[in-house]
């Protein structure tokens, strides 16, 4: 009997004689939701639950160094990708940290292109023998521009190929903005149709501007195409597709013996991972001899092998607590070259002296967002003079350290230098893990000794065996170290 009012009405018009069509719509809602909720627990109406899920992201495991690979990586360098191509360049030496590279490991060839009137750069399996080889050819590229001619750079892949070692899988890895002056479609579907076959594009430019089109040709699906809006972030998920390969890849087992067990493991990593930390003191009672400290440093990193698989290096500098800052950490430098440009790069403030601080901004290191690894062994080395002013406790300090897995170590200048304060040997005694851990620059080679003890079998390209000593305390397992607890006796 109530005149048909449009619901704009029915909710809006304060009116009180059009107050009943209102309370009628309410009531009628109600008896809705309870017949409905009766019906539901009765069983009369189904429920239907539409679940959506985002894309899955691609990775898998961790990649194991022992799991064999071909890596082919094909390197746009023309004219559409030039302004971004240091990026692209980087990008491959940051995925490549995924990878160990030697004759007996990973075989890596890699192809840079352009244009037909523009010489390609080939790099046949078997031409680089070590990450290092690599870091150092792959850093050595430049852009020369021209059009982009992917299809022809596929043809040579595909020759390439040819020669891999087929009994293991092969990973293709294309980085270009997937713009072509010619066609990809037949030549990117013999590509994927190789036996054991991954093949995935990392996008170099403006992810807006990719030729999605033409990459789909020799790429399975859009979850192979990486995008390099954040290089960082392009090669954590690069790497993951890397690791997808790991399914396929024949696993290298260890057997050890012991009077009681026999245990059968996986052994997936060098056995020569250290986690360096250097803490250098760059108070103003330094200021005589902090060159001396950056000296000691590059002495020590020229005698290790640097690489993601080998020693990292992080150097914190201190002076008073507002004056602390982390350098670079571990993940900086991939190379001997890099670590010692950054040692060099240091530059002197001056300030109150604050040890305690710099040791516990070197404790920060033991986080895997700065490069740290579950595999590796932890060495810190305090340069200082041992005059401590400010800041926390030293010796407790250097405690924490030692909890957290680091073998802490302390060197001093006690040579002569004007206007130089003496240093304190007391203190950096008592800061050392233990006796056998303070030195000088006199005796720096003993120090050297020490910390190159873990790396050391793979100098010369070795891998320790599983035999081997482990690490003392493995990121995140373990319990931590302890001192005896006369090391801690009388030093307040």
């Amino acid at each position: 009997d109530y005149p048909s009012l449009p619901i704009k009405e029915l909710v809006s018009f304060p009116n009180p004689k059009r107050a009943v069509p209102i309370m009628q719509l309410r009531v009628a809602l109600l008896l809705m939701a309870w017949f409905h909720l009766i019906q539901s627990q009765r069983g009369g109406i189904r429920q239907v639950n539409i679940k959506t899920t985002e894309a899955p992201e691609p990775g898998g495991n961790a990649f194991p160094p022992e799991c064999f690979l071909n890596i082919l990586i094909m390197l746009d360098r023309s004219d559409s990708v030039k302004g971004g191509f240091n990026q692209s360049r980087d990008f491959v030496v940051e995925v490549s940290q995924e990878l160990v590279i030697r004759p007996d490991r990973h075989d890596v060839a890699m192809i840079v292109y352009s244009g037909l009137s523009y010489k390609r750069e080939i790099y046949k399996w078997g031409t680089f023998k070590s990450n290092d080889q690599f870091y150092k050819t792959a850093n050595g590229l430049r852009a020369v521009g021209g059009t982009t001619n992917t299809g022809k750079a596929l043809e040579v892949a595909l020759n390439l190929l040819e020669s891999r070692n087929k009994k293991i899988p092969t990973v293709v890895m294309m980085v270009t903005d997937g713009r072509s002056a010619d066609d990809t479609r037949e030549l990117g579907k013999r590509l994927k149709s190789l036996d054991k076959m991954t093949v995935f594009a990392g996008v170099a430019g403006d992810p807006k501007l990719i030729g999605k089109k033409d990459i789909l040709n020799y790429v399975v699906d859009e979850h192979h195409i990486v995008s390099q809006n954040g290089r960082e972030k392009a090669a954590t998920t690069a790497r993951k597709l890397l690791r997808k390969a790991q399914s396929k890849c024949p696993k290298v087992i260890t057997t050890t013996t012991t009077t009681t067990t026999t245990t059968t493991t996986t052994n997936p990593i060098t056995g020569c991972e250290l986690d360096l930390v250097f803490v250098l003191d760059f108070s103003t009672t330094t200021d005589p001899i902090y060159k001396e400290y950056k000296k000691m440093a590059a002495s020590i990193v020229k005698k290790m092998r640097i690489g993601p698989h080998h020693t990292q290096v992080a150097c914190v500098t201190f002076s008073s607590a507002g004056k602390t800052s982390t350098a670079f950490n571990l993940k900086r430098y991939k190379d001997n070259a890099g670590v010692l440009k950054g040692i060099e790069g240091l530059e002197y403030y001056g300030g109150t002296t604050a040890i305690g601080t710099g040791i516990m901004e070197g404790i920060d290191q033991t986080d895997v967002k700065h490069g740290a690894r579950e595999e590796a062994t932890r060495a810190m080395i305090v340069f200082t003079d041992g005059w401590n002013n400010k800041g926390p406790d030293p010796m407790e300090a250097s405690k924490k350290a030692t909890d957290a897995g680091f073998e802490v170590y302390t060197i001093g200048y006690t040579g002569e230098k004007e206007n130089m304060v003496q240093t304190n040997m007391t203190m950096l005694g008592m800061i050392a893990e233990d006796g056998g851990h303070s030195f000088t620059h006199g005796d720096i080679d003993k120090l050297i000794g020490k910390i190159g003890a873990r790396g050391a079998p793979c100098l010369n390209g070795g891998i320790v065996s599983s035999t081997s000593t482990p690490p003392r305390i493995p990121l995140g397992k373990g319990k931590p170290t302890t001192r005896r607890s006369t090391t801690r006796r009388g030093r307040g």
